[in-house]
């Protein structure tokens, strides 16, 4: 596309299919099987260490109740290296945990951004026509980042989080079922909040990263035309356009934090009235001698340990949702069609290639109601060097376009050597091509590298 388009929000440049949670979760999953071993390492040292914070609200107990409140001197130092002991296994196993997932996060991202570049490779020039750089852009960096970040710690995060609460929950009420009733009450309105923010967040997070992209095209666009903007004196004019497009994204960015802002302490808040009414009742049993202190501290802090992990699902929640509205542009640009991927379109041209060119009746649009060629017919013999002239528009670089099968022909037939180009395989046609654009592009690098790069293995 013209590096100079002027994009808007509702252009097919920035928006994508709406895609389903659950779609969106089953097609990433798929990313995370080659590195099953490292997810189920990841996995693992997580239990691990959970496993070793469990170990702290049982022996604080022993020392409250059995140690100090019996005044057992000996064993206090026994009981405090098993409690240093425990923490250290913990903190342990959450190191190799990152390291794992480190290697993890890393090679999931590699292989997604990887995929997502080698479509666009494939992808047919229509495709760019309507689509800016900067957005794709967007796509392969800013949107694979979040679908990444839902990978990574919603497998981890999410695993551990359901083990908890469940193991947690087991404890809780093996150890006194009225307190662990207690403190179920709040669990009905955090599910409540959990419901309100899935159901409000996707359309924020789709606002957002929309503006995202809406931004980056812009900036790529004015980058890749500074000279003229510098020569039409518009510095002024793109100040105000960039400046529209930023506050759309710190718009859009702050509606997902004020959501956030009332979301995340109002959960906070109401599972700290759940730890308020355990203090309340305990603190009664107690005092009645139904249980010690050190038992309603130690119910305290595996209740700590029980709304943790929910707090982190919330957090997962608000990942989801990002991860959800940067999946659907992900994917939108996987499961775009191919360039000519059919088995008819895959015939080598016969050696030596001759080079004598033939269109026949050639008609092409670019879009149905603005027709670019009409009922072309030429031919160029091998040797013969054939000029187009013609007004800016008449269609001379459309038809050179059809040539290299940049776009393919809405009706009639291309051939080289009586072989049609569009049962060529692309490969052999456009190694047998060579094009000289009117508007030449260099690659960042060396002039050698851009000389050279139709023929990589070119010699001096």
């Amino acid at each position: 596309m013209s590096s100079h388009a002027h994009l808007t929000e509702n252009d097919p440049t920035f928006t994508a299919k709406k895609r389903s949670t659950g779609e969106i979760i089953r097609r990433v999953s798929a990313y995370l099987w080659p590195y099953k071993g490292l997810a189920l390492a990841t996995i693992a040292c997580a239990v691990m260490s959970l496993l070793c914070a469990f170990a702290f609200p049982r022996l604080t107990q022993y020392i409250i109740d059995d140690v100090i409140g019996l005044g057992n001197t000996s064993q206090l130092d026994t009981a405090i290296l098993l409690l240093v002991g425990a923490f250290f296994l913990r903190d342990f196993f959450n190191c190799v945990r990152i390291q794992v997932n480190n290697h993890f996060e890393q090679n999931v991202v590699f292989d997604m951004r990887r995929e997502v570049y080698a479509r666009l490779q494939r992808l047919p020039v229509r495709y760019y026509d309507k689509r800016a750089s900067g957005d794709l852009m967007t796509r392969v960096i800013e949107d694979v980042n979040a679908v990444e970040r839902l990978l990574i710690d919603g497998t981890e995060q999410g695993t551990v989080a359901i083990v908890s609460i469940f193991g947690v929950l087991a404890i809780l009420f093996a150890t006194n079922p009225v307190l662990a009733g207690v403190a179920m009450i709040p669990i009905p309105l955090l599910a409540l909040g959990a419901m309100w923010y899935t159901l409000t967040a996707h359309k924020r997070y789709r606002k957002q990263r929309q503006a995202s992209s809406a931004m980056n095209a812009l900036l790529m666009d004015n980058l890749q035309g500074v000279r003229e903007i510098k020569a039409f004196g518009r510095e002024q004019h793109e100040d105000g356009r960039f400046t529209d497009r930023a506050e759309a994204m710190r718009q859009g960015t702050l509606t997902i934090m004020r959501a956030w802002a009332f979301y995340n302490p109002s959960m906070s808040f109401i599972a700290a009235t759940g730890t308020g009414l355990v203090l309340w009742i305990g603190g009664g049993q107690v005092m009645d001698d139904q249980m010690s202190v050190g038992e309603l501290v130690a119910f305290l802090f595996y209740l700590a340990l029980f709304y943790e992990p929910i707090s982190k699902l919330h957090g997962l929640n608000q990942m989801l949702q990002s991860a959800r509205a940067g999946g659907e542009r992900v994917f939108d640009i996987l499961d775009s069609t191919e360039e000519r991927k059919t088995a008819a379109a895959n015939r080598p041209l016969p050696e030596p290639v001759r080079g004598e060119v033939e269109y026949r009746g050639v008609q092409f649009n670019y879009t149905e109601d603005k027709p670019a060629l009409n009922d072309i017919t030429l031919i160029a013999k091998p040797g013969q060097m054939t000029a187009l002239v013609g007004p800016t528009g008449a269609g001379k670089s459309t038809l050179v376009n059809l040539l290299s099968a940049f776009y393919e022909t809405s009706d009639g037939k291309i051939t080289i050597d009586g072989q049609s180009i569009a049962e060529t395989s692309l490969q052999s046609l456009r190694r047998n091509i060579s094009v000289v654009s009117h508007e030449p592009f260099l690659f960042n690098g060396t002039v050698r590298e851009n000389i050279a790069y139709g023929n990589l293995d070119a010699s001096d």
